[in-house]
C-alpha cells in the first residue's frame, strides 16, 4: 500500500478511535454538523531549495498525493519545516485545479547547512577549546555528521557523530552513530555546598573509548521510543599524589569493557521555529549494563525527563527542564554528577551521587538584531539536589570479579545518608545567526546562593557532547 494512504488510514482510524466515546455520547443529537470541505492534494512541488532534496521537503512536511489539506494543515506543515532548523523561510500554499483537487506548493529557503567553529569551554574547573566540523543537510537529504576535537582541563577527546533523522525516508524512524575517544580529569570534592573554594580532595585521571548507536521511533508526530546500545572501554589511572587522598577510586590495570542498553519512551511536541522553543516533552528511560549485553559491570539506571517550552509575547520564551535519575550500583565512571553547565554557580561536576533531581527554569527574550543576527538575552534558575541512597560499609564498591569499581571518599561516607541542596541563579546572553544552522556564542553568569560565589560559563560555537 502506497505510504500517503496508508497514512491516511492511520489518521482516520485514529480519530475514528478517540472519537468514539463523543460520537455515543452525541447519538441522540438530530442536527449533524456541517462537513468542512477539503480537498484533496493531487500534486506537490517544492521551490526555492537549493540543497535540500525535494523528497527530503516531502518527507519533512507530513503531506503527500492523496492528503486532504486545508488552512490549520498548511500552517502545521509550516511549522514542522521551519523546526527541522533546515530553512530560514517556510511558505505552504495550494493552487487550484480543474477537476477540484489542489496542487501543494511548498516554498522553502535553505540555511548554510554546514559551518567550521570554535568549541570553548571557559567555566570552573574546566577551560579549553578546540575545533569543530558539522555538516546539517548532507547530501540535501537532511542527515547530519560532526567531527570535533577538544583539549580541555576538565575534558579532551575526539568525537564523530551521524544522525538520519528520516531513515528510508521515513520520518517516524531516527537512527544515530557515535564514537568518542575521551581523557578525563576527574576532581573530587568536600561535601558541601557552601565553600567559597572547594576542596579537591582527590583527582584522577579516567581514558575511554566508546561507540554506541540508537534507533528511534516517533508515532502520531508525539510518542517517541528509542532503544541505545554503547559499548565502551575504561582505563583509570593512578591518583594525584600532591591531592590529600591517594588511594584508588577506581581499579589501574586492564581496560575494563562498560556495554550498556538503554530503553526510552515519551510524549514530545517541541518544536523550535528561530530559537524560540514550545511544546512539552515527557520521558522515562531505564538503562542496564550486565553481562548479559557483553558487559563486565553490573549496575541500572533510572530516568524521568520534564521540558517545556512556552512561547509569550511572539519572540519570548520560558523553558522549564527538570530530571529525576537513579542509579543502583554504579561504577565510578557512571555516577551521577551535578555543577557547572548542569548547575551553573558552582564548580563544573562539584557534586556526585547516585540519585538526582534537579530543575531549570530559563526565560529567554529578544533584545535586537542586525540584519540576520539576533541578540537575545535570558534570566535563569538553577536547583539540585544529590546524595547517596546506599554506601558500602567498607567504603569500597567491587565487581563479580572483586576488583574495586568505587572507592569512596573518607568524607563522603562521614556525610552518610545527607543529601546536597544547591541553587544558582543568573542571567545570560545568547547570538544566533538565522541563516547558519548553529548558534554562535552563549556566555552565562551565575550566583551560587549556598557559596555566594560568582562564576562565568562561555560556550563558543558547539561542545561536541
Amino acid at each position: 500500500m502506497p505510504l500517503p494512504r496508508f497514512r491516511r488510514h492511520l489518521s482516520v482510524l485514529a480519530v475514528a478511535l478517540t472519537g468514539l466515546g463523543a460520537a455515543v455520547a452525541h447519538a441522540d443529537e438530530d442536527t449533524p454538523a456541517p462537513a468542512i470541505h477539503r480537498p484533496e492534494v493531487a500534486e506537490v512541488t517544492v521551490e526555492g531549495a537549493n540543497k535540500t532534496n525535494s523528497g527530503t521537503v516531502r518527507s519533512f512536511g507530513q503531506l503527500d498525493v492523496g492528503d486532504e489539506v486545508d488552512a490549520d494543515e498548511l500552517v502545521k506543515v509550516e511549522r514542522r519545516l521551519l523546526s527541522t532548523g533546515l530553512f530560514q523561510e517556510v511558505h505552504a500554499s495550494t493552487e487550484p485545479l480543474d477537476d477540484g483537487r489542489v496542487r501543494l506548493v511548498l516554498r522553502v529557503k535553505d540555511k548554510a547547512s554546514w559551518v567550521v567553529a570554535p568549541t570553548v569551554a571557559l567555566s570552573s574547573a574546566n577551560t579549553g577549546g578546540g575545533l569543530l566540523y558539522a555538516e546539517n543537510n548532507l547530501a540535501g537529504r537532511a542527515k547530519k555528521l560532526a567531527v570535533a576535537a577538544q583539549v580541555s582541563t576538565g575534558e579532551s577527546g575526539l568525537y564523530m557523530g551521524f544522525l538520519d533523522p528520516i531513515l528510508f525516508g521515513l520520518p517516524q524512524l531516527k537512527f544515530s552513530l557515535e564514537g568518542q575517544l575521551r581523557s578525563d580529569r576527574v576532581d573530587e570534592y568536600r561535601p558541601g555546598a557552601s565553600q567559597d573554594d572547594p576542596e579537591i580532595l582527590r583527582r584522577t585521571r579516567l581514558n575511554s573509548a566508546s561507540l554506541s548507536s540508537e534507533l528511534g521511533f516517533i508515532l502520531f508526530e508525539r510518542v517517541r521510543a528509542a532503544a541505545k546500545y554503547r559499548v565502551s572501554t575504561i582505563d583509570a589511572q593512578l591518583p594525584d599524589p600532591t591531592k590529600p587522598v591517594t588511594t584508588e577510586a577506581f581499579s589501574t590495570g586492564p581496560h575494563l569493557r562498560d556495554t550498556s542498553l538503554r530503553f526510552m519512551v515519551g510524549l514530545d511536541s517541541r518544536q523550535t521555529l528561530h530559537a524560540v522553543t514550545e511544546g512539552l516533552n515527557l520521558e522515562g528511560s531505564y538503562e542496564v549494563s550486565v553481562p548479559g549485553v557483553w558487559s563486565e559491570f553490573r549496575y541500572r539506571k533510572f530516568g524521568v525527563l520534564y521540558r517545556h517550552g512556552i512561547r509569550f509575547f511572539s519572540e519570548h520564551n520560558l523553558i522549564l527542564r527538570g530530571e529525576l535519575a537513579v542509579g543502583k550500583d554504579l561504577p565510578f565512571h557512571q555516577e551521577l554528577v551535578m555543577g557547572g553547565t548542569t548547575l551553573r554557580g558552582f564548580q563544573y561536576r562539584q557534586f556526585r551521587g547516585d540519585t538526582r533531581l534537579t530543575f531549570t527554569a530559563e526565560y529567554h527574550f529578544p533584545l535586537f538584531k542586525v540584519k540576520s543576527l539576533a541578540f537575545r538575552g535570558l534570566g535563569f534558575s538553577d536547583t539540585g539536589v544529590i546524595g547517596w541512597r546506599e554506601l558500602p560499609s567498607d567504603g569500597i564498591l567491587r565487581d563479580a570479579s572483586g576488583r574495586v569499581i568505587r572507592g569512596y571518599l573518607p568524607q563522603t561516607l562521614e556525610s552518610g545518608d545527607s543529601a546536597t541542596v544547591a541553587q544558582g541563579v543568573g542571567a545570560g546572553l545568547r547570538l544566533y545567526l538565522n541563516n547558519v544552522v548553529l548558534p554562535l556564542l552563549g556566555v552565562d553568569v551565575a550566583y551560587g546562593v549556598n557559596s555566594g560565589q560568582v562564576r562565568v560559563y562561555l560556550v563558543a560555537g558547539v561542545t561536541p557532547s
